[in-house]
């Protein structure tokens, strides 16, 4: 069924929401009509309100109750209703302020802004890191462990340390510093993207051909950077907050999000998928059942390296989450990162 909604329509479908947001609680005609449209009657609200529900923007939990908006209701309201708001000078100075500590460690740059968005939103924050492959290279350093295992310590020019492990031949300490310090002296200051071609690139070449050292000091360096990709590392703060909504009335709910929350990989496949282009997108109904979050929504934007994706950032929280107030902290976040990272 098709139905175009009026101006009227929308005021009260926007009334509810509001409401609903504020509360959590079912919506009656009473209160829209007495606190949100004094023109209209309750009886007028009441038939809008049955209309709407007819094609799936409201629904009634029982007869007896008012209506709750559906996640159909939701991106109506967003895309054709809400007015977002301004972000408030004080968060914007509080944002600036906590983010200026910590500038030239990119990974605690990105902590605090995790814990910036969870805290003004109220709400959980998810930061999913920008890969290593963006960033320039300062040094790395292999430290034996054992016969067959050696620690790789990749440190970038901006603060961010990746540490793992490599299996390989025995090999004593003293080379493993030679080898280091042969990549140290060659590569610094490529980005990581840079030297993983040159690397490709020195290992057929003359110098390692006949110099042993050279040779082994490449292959331990490309095993090294093959060995950090994988699932990008995610920063997630506040879930207690998401824990405690009364949209988790049972167990079953909580256990769903408690593994949403543990399966990363999950959340960054979502995430890429959905952030496929710039600006602030919103998550919610059927875009977040591959999180076993239906009740739920997630605000989520791409930040930036000169111009260049390279992570993303986001809010989440009950379906009646505070759009119009989250929407532009989560868009101002991702451009104070991406203003923060212009030169790392």
């Amino acid at each position: 069924m098709t139905y175009q909604l009026n101006d009227r329509d929308k005021s009260i479908l926007g009334a509810i929401i509001q409401e609903y947001v504020a509360t959590g609680e079912p919506v009656g005609s009473r209160v829209v009509a007495k606190k949100y449209l004094l023109t209209l009657s309750p009886a007028t609200v009441r038939n809008v309100m049955a209309d709407l529900e007819e094609i799936g923007f409201l629904y009634q939990p029982h007869i007896s109750a008012g209506r709750i908006p559906t996640p159909e209701g939701f991106r109506c309201y967003l895309n054709d209703i809400m007015e977002v708001k301004t972000l408030q000078k004080g968060e914007k100075s509080l944002i600036a302020r906590h983010m200026s500590r910590t500038v030239g460690d990119v990974r605690e740059t990105l902590k605090e802004a995790s814990s910036l968005l969870s805290q003004i939103s109220r709400n959980a924050s998810i930061i999913i890191l920008p890969k290593l492959d963006t960033f320039l290279f300062k040094r790395i350093d292999f430290v034996r462990l054992d016969e067959s295992r050696i620690l790789v310590i990749l440190v970038s020019r901006s603060g961010m340390v990746f540490n793992h492990i490599v299996q390989g031949e025995d090999v004593a300490q003293d080379l493993l510093t030679r080898y280091a310090n042969y990549l140290n002296e060659t590569f610094t200051g490529r980005s990581i993207q840079e030297m993983r071609d040159s690397l490709i690139h020195e290992m057929s070449s003359e110098k390692a051909r006949f110099d042993s050292l050279v040779k082994k000091a490449i292959g331990l360096g490309m095993t090294a950077l093959d060995g950090v990709e994988g699932v990008p590392d995610i920063y997630i703060q506040g879930k207690e907050s998401v824990f405690n909504s009364p949209e988790l009335a049972s167990l079953g709910k909580l256990r769903d999000i408690v593994n949403a929350f543990e399966d990363k990989g999950r959340i960054v496949r979502i995430l890429n998928r959905v952030l496929e282009d710039a600006g602030v997108k919103v998550l919610l109904g059927e875009d977040m059942q591959g999180l076993g979050m239906d009740d739920f929504s997630m605000v989520a934007s791409r930040y930036y390296r000169r111009d260049v994706p390279v992570g993303s950032l986001g809010v989440i929280g009950p379906i009646r989450m505070d759009y119009s107030r989250v929407i532009p902290l989560v868009g101002y976040m991702a451009k104070i990162l991406s203003d923060l990272l212009e030169d790392v």
